[in-house]
């Protein structure tokens, strides 16, 4: 066991991040002491599964803990800061586009500890190779923080809080629009009484090229092309969609100026 390794926590946040963080805290042995949320419901149900005691109170907080993950949504981060006594435990939050310094001046120990992944409460996510990107106010707790994440998942790294934005950002364009495409390509299917389930074998093969090879080489397509007149038959398709419509012209405009520079 490493010096001052972490054996306890107390998870703030029983939602998506939250669940999937104490399920593989669990698993690894780390005692989570407490759990608390806003919604005594979803607190309730985590800590029945965890076996673990709960509260909706941020003043009954166990401010002992090894580590406090705060793992609610950005808007809600402050505000938790604000109104919780942390004590002299390390706490951290789990957001991509929030800085560190939000705990400057409230708290004596702190960091971030930032899962690059998508989370669903009933999708299981292999830990193991999910980054985790780390950061903290000093160099012990910054050993502490790496050695704690790097039980959780082979792929710790330090990234500071102007790089980790740029990573959330990146996270947005290669996760949820990509998702939202998807969205739009089943509600065009579905108007036309054709199930989403043909696209998936289309869709697992350009997720899986991009592990051989770069996104700029795999892009295929009419736009890659420049196959003007294809992308005039979909955009006539797309007349009683303006938004749509606007949307395939932007995308294919972006991939036909990409795909001039790779030449």
């Amino acid at each position: 066991m490493v010096q001052g390794e972490i054996q306890t926590a107390v998870l703030i946040g029983a939602g998506n991040v939250g669940w999937h963080l104490a399920h593989i805290l669990h698993k690894k042995g780390i005692s989570i002491l407490q759990v608390l949320s806003r919604s005594e419901s979803s607190c309730k149900e985590l800590a029945a599964v965890l076996h673990t005691d709960y509260s909706t109170r941020l003043e009954q907080m166990k401010n002992f803990a090894g580590i406090i993950i705060i793992a609610v949504p950005d808007s809600q981060i402050g505000q938790v800061i604000e109104r919780a006594d942390f004590g002299n435990s390390l706490v951290v939050h789990t957001a991509g586009s929030v800085p560190m310094d939000i705990f400057k001046g409230r708290v004596i120990h702190y960091g971030v500890l930032y899962p690059l992944m998508t989370f669903s409460r009933n999708k299981p996510v292999d830990f193991a190779s999910t980054p985790l990107l780390i950061e903290a106010n000093s160099d012990g707790n910054a050993e502490k923080l790496f050695h704690f994440a790097g039980r959780l998942s082979g792929d710790v790294r330090a990234v500071n809080s102007e790089k980790r934005k740029i990573v959330h950002l990146a996270a947005v364009f290669a996760a949820n629009f990509p998702n939202h495409m998807y969205v739009l390509a089943e509600n065009l299917l579905s108007r036309n009484g054709i199930r989403f389930d043909m696209l998936k074998p289309l869709i697992r093969e350009a997720t899986d090229k991009i592990s051989r090879m770069s996104p700029l080489t795999a892009q295929t397509g009419p736009a890659v092309r420049n196959d003007k007149v294809t992308m005039e038959e979909h955009l006539k398709l797309l007349t009683d969609d303006a938004d749509i419509a606007e949307i395939y012209r932007q995308i294919s405009k972006s991939i036909i100026n990409f795909a001039g520079k790779k030449h």
